[in-house]
């Protein structure tokens, strides 16, 4: 069963057929003359017979989204084309009324902002656990879920995300057991790890752990064409038939064959492959942790992440390397890795760089980036200086997240600021765990922090100002 492409195969049938194309989409299979995007448009199709229907899929969608479901042991499996964050609002709006309050981290994705703008429901923020050195956001502890479930008891789920963008998973396990004891649904974005169900020697999967719905960007891991995801449900929200029309309701009415068939043939990869790429991947990331060690003025982290409170595991190919020893921070890093050695980094912040690898990255990719590290590090010897930022406390929310989105707004400088209510978002990023959301209180400890923020270097997101002389509040 596991080798089988009920979508791939009708889409090559279909192709090799040679029909006049009357229909979406326009280029009709011959009208993009580039030889690349040829070839893909002989497999960009529409919901015609034989091919099935995204939204009531009754034949080949159907049968692949349950072999989907199969090999990452989900009670239900469905495709997501418009990317995780689909999958996030379907749960988001599926399982919360307007009122309802929902328990996540402070520093989730972005995407969590709009399934509380579309529900309505009221967020409860969850600490996180920050790495204090690097300045990273990291996990949430079972502890803390289970304190804030006891005092608020009319919590109506959980959501949260593991692993991290730096590869750290928190304890699902135990805290599926905190949610199962309080009656309340786990779910889990779950988006940078998919490739975790593939190997034992890589965190433990979150539905695996006793998530009740977990999404994955599956493009972030695996090869899959960018948008590519899925939503995974447990065998007690398989048959939701609100999460079904939620679904159907947040999804295009003109779903991508190509991003399907990719998320098919990357399923069937994985499973005959998935296995001993990962294993040679993670002796390849040993290897090569203990080589970056070895560099003055470097450190490939790990230990350090792995004390932190709360995180129970590492994914092996998110290289986080702290230049702190170096003379150069991790902007200047970054820079001469890609122009001088043609490498370019996930992400650079002045204290790191974050290089993630996949399992399509052979010996000679993690040698050339080791001594791309060597030679700058030789080149630049001695120790720079390293920031820290540390954050307030979380401000009163005054407006939910929906209630503050809906609201007027204007511009003001920030000075005049203090005792309004925040109409966007400012979060310093690394460790992106925002400062002000929309509907929260700008108070004076707010206040000076935003114009401390201003006059430093850090990397700001959310704002319409970057340079924070002006922001915008509720009128």
């Amino acid at each position: 069963m596991s080798g089988l492409t009920p979508i791939y195969t009708a889409l090559q049938q279909h192709a090799g057929k040679d029909f006049l194309r009357l229909h979406m989409p326009g280029h009709v299979g011959k009208g993009i003359k580039q030889e690349a995007l040829f070839r893909l448009t002989t497999l960009d199709l529409t919901e015609i017979p034989g091919l099935d229907d995204l939204h009531l899929p009754a034949g080949v969608i159907k049968e692949s989204q349950e072999l989907l479901a199969q090999a990452f042991g989900a009670g239900k499996s469905y495709y997501l084309v418009n990317g995780a964050t689909s999958g996030i609002h379907t749960l988001f709006l599926a399982l919360n009324q307007e009122g309802e309050e929902v328990l996540l981290p402070r520093n989730a994705h972005r995407s969590f902002y709009g399934g509380l703008v579309l529900s309505g429901a009221t967020p409860v923020y969850i600490p996180v656990q920050v790495e204090s050195e690097l300045g990273i956001a990291l996990a949430v502890t079972a502890e803390d879920v289970n304190r804030l479930l006891i005092s608020n008891p009319d919590v109506n789920n959980v959501f949260i995300s593991s692993p991290s963008y730096y590869g750290t998973s928190c304890d699902i396990a135990g805290i599926a057991g905190i949610t199962s004891t309080h009656n309340k649904l786990l779910l889990v974005d779950e988006a940078h790890g998919a490739h975790f169900a593939f190997s034992p020697l890589y965190p433990r999967p979150a539905l695996e752990s006793g998530a009740d719905g977990v999404v994955n960007g599956l493009h972030k891991t695996l090869p899959v064409l960018n948008q590519g995801a899925c939503l995974h449900l447990s065998p007690r929200l398989a048959d939701d038939a609100g999460i079904a029309k939620t679904l159907s309701l947040l999804t295009t009415t003109s779903p991508s064959y190509p991003i399907l068939a990719s998320m098919e043939l990357a399923r069937q990869f994985m499973e005959g492959n998935g296995e001993r790429l990962l294993e040679k991947s993670y002796r390849l990331s040993r290897e090569y942790r203990q080589k970056i060690n070895a560099i003055t003025g470097l450190s490939c982290c790990e230990q350090e992440l792995q004390t932190v409170t709360g995180v129970t595991g590492l994914d092996p190919l998110k290289i986080l390397v702290s230049v702190r020893g170096s003379a150069l921070n991790g902007y200047q890093f970054a820079a001469l890795l890609r122009d001088k050695y043609g490498i370019q980094v996930e992400l650079d912040n002045p204290n790191f760089i974050l290089a993630m690898f996949s399992i399509f990255h052979d010996r000679n990719d993690w040698e050339k980036f080791y001594q791309a590290l060597q030679a700058i590090a030789g080149a630049y010897p001695g120790r720079g200086g390293w920031s820290k930022v540390e954050l307030p406390p979380i401000p009163l929310m005054l407006l939910t997240p929906r209630q503050a989105f809906r609201a007027s707004y204007h511009k003001v400088p920030v000075k005049d600021a203090l005792n309004r209510v925040a109409a966007e978002m400012i979060a310093v990023y690394p460790p992106g765990i925002p400062c002000i959301l929309p509907g929260e209180l700008i108070n004076q400890e707010i206040l000076d922090y935003i114009i401390y923020l201003g006059k430093s270097e850090v990397r700001i997101q959310g704002p319409q100002d970057p340079s924070l002389e002006y922001i915008n509040v509720i009128e």
